[in-house]
């Protein structure tokens, strides 16, 4: 069974998607550790993306700037378009190979699940949703932003009315019963794999 989890940045769902694989006993895959692993000097996904945006993209190590490069696609649809089909080439790619291997149930950690078309791969689409304020708060602590910017990104994701729209089920996680929710969806689960 493969089962994925997404939701907007700040929503929570690395926490939920590390609890529920624990509670599953599941192969997690979580997106942004594939892109980190691809982003690193030398692979194919690195050479496109310093082609496409440029040596100012490129940290004295080498690295790619992921702060710079996320303040860019931010600010400007027309990049986030461009990187996103790149990063769809390749992620989808490797993470839909991850999954082929895996004998046991598989969750993947996607915040673009649906609009890379990895929900197709999977079982049970699960979205997380949190108030704004409670997102603004997470991505404030996370990625030590102010909360403008931080606002700035939520208003570029999707609402939470298209998570509710494009999942079986949804987690609304503002900090509360989030072990609960688990819980009841981890019996849903066992149920549906053992029907």
């Amino acid at each position: 069974m493969v089962i994925g989890v997404t939701g907007n940045s700040g929503s929570g769902k690395t926490l939920f998607s590390r609890k529920l694989a624990d509670e599953l006993e599941a192969k997690l895959i979580d997106a942004d550790d594939v892109v980190k692993e691809l982003s690193k000097p030398g692979q194919e996904y690195y050479t496109q993306i310093v082609n496409e945006f440029g040596k100012e993209y490129v940290l004295e190590n080498g690295e790619l700037d992921r702060k710079k490069i996320a303040c860019k696609i931010f600010n400007d649809l027309n990049a986030r378009d461009k990187i996103n089909k790149i990063t769809f080439k390749y992620i989808v790619e490797e993470i839909k190979n991850e999954v082929e291997t895996e004998e046991s149930i598989t969750i993947i950690d996607a915040p673009l699940l649906i609009e890379s078309g990895l929900n197709k791969i999977c079982d049970i689409v699960i979205g997380i949703v949190a108030s704004k304020k409670t997102k603004i708060k997470r991505i404030c602590l996370r990625d030590e932003i102010d909360e403008k910017l931080a606002k700035q990104r939520i208003d570029c994701q999707p609402k939470c009315k298209y998570y509710e729209l494009n999942s079986d089920y949804i987690i609304k996680n503002d900090g509360n019963n989030l072990e609960l929710q688990v819980e009841k969806l981890v019996k849903i689960i066992k149920g549906r794999i053992n029907d």
